[in-house]
């Protein structure tokens, strides 16, 4: 029973003739995953936080909430991105956002759904033009990390084609990242999807004997290179085009190494040979950036206005920037989930910040040395093995060894950070995972035991020397979670049994140990929490009803902006991408405090006296005093939206919505 099982199996993970999978390896856990996205979309149910502001607007129990907790700390999702979405619901869909006063490009700012060309190429956001609000949030939430999954999935079954479920349950432990999790946004999970996509086109250009698959995995990385850009955050482009960059010259080099040796072919024909292989990806590239090129000339003017900001402008990030302290901290994956009771103590000053992967790869490192050593004995060079290790080299060195600016900056290392270069280990992860299990595979051999020890001596060692920093520090990271013993000895085990050739079971673990520190970050919330809903933002569109040409500014509360953008309305508050020239020249006619407001910052607004002044609490907020007395209130704001009362002559009470934890108060400029 058990050989007839076998056999089956054998039969059902045939390659093809050129090596690559078959059909039904490669497409059968492909199709699970999407029926489960359709599932979940079709439920509107997504991971977003939008439900923290049940605890401002609610009473009792969150009935939407499925499952988990809302994450304040992530507000980049809930308090900006959902924020500006419903604003773009609210007003039809527009590529120009009229809610701060002389409008903000949609097609930069925060990755928003408009009815611009470009949103052909943004397929998160097209959910919310053809689907109600409900379906086109779980659109933008599961899209990304499904074609993470499936990228990844493709890239590993195309170098391991017998190993499906290996594959499967490595795609899921990297989604199941904390890294990964803490930072759930397009941004950040786009340039995971096209470095797998990117890496597969290549090896089935060079491998595959069908043009159309290769002008097809050509196109789809193509297509995903438009996405990535088009988000405009580099700082997570950066370590996945670093792992690219390296691993995908490997994988060229060692194809046309391969001619020469196996072959026979001559170096220069070989060269030629592997160029002529990758033409349909050559054509596929510059297909994409004639697309960029396109929607860089047809939006310049914002994009230099966002170029030319204070902050984030054209801040760079000098090398060895971890320190002592974060460089130890990169290893605390296994603690993660202390994160989620929110003890990041002597880890960093916040859970997202925090956040790190699972060094895989890193603990890998005696495998992959193997896999070179044993090509050395035929007197080769494992070249994707050996850029596997070069890029763990140059990003451990960029975070943790300073005084080489000039070259980081050549390499553009700089345009990323501490925290967001921590990201090129999650991409590594599947391709050290890969290569290593293909090359015990090949022969049906193996590390020694002396030498696969040596991996799980590398996770041991690691979280002991994390332990060790966390107890001098006296951090409660260690107390609020008991799990990071499980965690570590998964991964032990887990790396242990890749090494040894039991690589699925050993996926398993490492999947394991990545659900018990990633899969509770975010909830599973039904729809989106929208604050037109509330008594507050009923009141702003009865207004905005009688008067469709009335502007707004919200005092004090944090809630009191994501109400204005939320309703449609104009008005003074929001996350800017880049200064409005319009609203500043009408707040800041003298542009005295351009420095101030020059910058991508949240915009809020306290109760003072005179004339509007502008400050940075922190270099991605600004502050700005109002006084309804004010020539800038009297000749520019009709009302005023506040959780305070304000006591004011220039200001009379219209409305006092009270709903739940909240009370605001509507007034009208006199």
């Amino acid at each position: 029973m058990v050989e007839d099982i076998t056999l089956a199996w054998i039969r059902l993970t045939a390659p093809r003739a050129s090596g690559l999978p078959n059909l039904l390896v490669l497409l059968a856990f492909p199709a699970v995953v999407v029926v489960i996205g359709v599932v979940l979309v079709g439920l509107g149910i997504s991971g977003s936080s939008t439900g923290q502001y049940w605890n401002e607007f609610g009473t009792g129990h969150d009935a939407d909430l499925l499952a988990g907790m809302p994450r304040g700390i992530r507000s980049d999702e809930w308090l900006v991105q959902s924020t500006w979405i419903v604003s773009q619901v609210q007003q039809g869909f527009p590529a120009l956002n009229h809610t701060l006063p002389g409008g903000m490009d949609a097609t930069i700012q925060n990755d928003l759904p408009s009815w611009d060309w470009s949103s052909i190429f943004r397929p998160h956001v097209l959910g919310f033009l053809v689907l109600p609000l409900d379906q086109g949030m779980a659109v933008r939430w599961w899209l990304p990390i499904i074609t993470v999954v499936i990228a990844i999935h493709a890239f590993v079954v195309t170098l391991v084609p017998r190993r499906p479920v290996f594959a499967a349950a490595v795609a899921i432990a990297v989604a199941l990242s904390p890294l990964i999790q803490w930072w759930f946004l397009p941004t950040t999970i786009w340039p995971v999807a096209w470095a797998f996509a990117a890496l597969t086109a290549i090896l089935w250009c060079l491998r595959s004997g069908r043009t159309w698959a290769r002008w097809v995995v050509s196109a789809i990385a193509a297509y995903l290179t438009v996405t990535m850009v088009m988000s405009i955050y580099v700082p997570f482009m950066v370590p996945a085009a670093l792992a690219v960059g390296i691993v995908g010259v490997a994988f060229l080099v060692a194809h046309a190494r391969a001619l020469v040796v196996d072959d026979g072919v001559a170096g220069g024909r070989a060269t030629v040979r592997t160029v002529r292989a990758i033409v349909p990806l050559i054509g596929a590239v510059v297909g994409a950036g004639i697309v960029l090129v396109l929607w860089i000339l047809t939006r310049t003017a914002t994009i230099e206005a966002v170029l030319g900001t204070v902050y984030p402008g054209h801040r760079l990030q000098e090398t060895g920037g971890a320190g002592f302290t974060l460089s130890v901290a990169l290893f605390a994956g296994p603690m993660m989930r202390a994160s989620q009771s929110g003890s990041v103590a002597g880890l960093a000053p916040n859970e997202s910040e925090a956040s790190v992967p699972i060094m895989t790869a890193l603990f890998l490192l005696p495998g992959l040395i193997w896999c070179i050593a044993r090509a050395a004995r035929r007197r080769r060079l494992d070249w994707p093995a050996v850029g596997v290790i070069v890029t763990m080299g140059v990003a451990l060195a960029f975070l943790s060894i300073p005084h080489w600016d000039q070259l980081a900056h050549l390499l553009l290392l700089d345009r990323s950070s501490v925290a967001r270069m921590r990201l090129v280990f999650d991409v590594l992860a599947p391709i050290a995972l890969a290569i290593t299990v293909r090359r015990i595979d090949e022969d049906r051999e193996r590390p020694s035991w002396s030498t696969a020890l040596w991996g799980p001596g590398l996770v041991v060692g690691s979280v002991a020397l994390v332990y060790v920093m966390l107890r001098v520090e006296g951090s409660s990271v260690l107390s609020a979670s008991r799990a990071w013993p499980v965690v570590t000895a998964l991964i032990a085990v887990g790396v242990l049994l890749v090494l040894r050739r039991w690589a699925t079971t050993g996926a398993v673990f490492l999947l394991v140990a990545a659900a018990i520190v990633g899969l509770q970050v975010n909830p599973l919330y039904r729809g989106v929490y929208d604050l037109n809903d509330t008594r507050a933002g009923k009141d702003i569109a009865a207004i905005e009803a009688e008067d469709p040409d009335t502007t707004w500014v919200g005092l004090g509360s944090p809630y009191s902006t994501p109400l204005l953008v939320e309703s449609g309305v104009v008005a003074y508050n929001g996350v800017q991408t880049y200064p409005p020239e319009e609203m500043w020249k009408q707040i800041d006619p003298s542009g005295r405090y351009e420095d101030a407001w020059n910058r991508l910052a949240n915009v809020s607004w306290v109760a003072s006296s005179g004339a509007p002044t502008v400050s940075n609490p922190q270099r991605d907020q600004i502050q700005v005093t109002f006084d309804g007395c004010s020539r800038f209130a009297q000749r520019h704001v009709d009302y005023v939206l506040s959780q305070d009362p304000v006591q004011n002559s220039c200001l009379s009470l219209v409305e006092d919505a009270r709903q739940g934890a909240s009370d605001f108060f509507i007034y009208r400029v006199r």
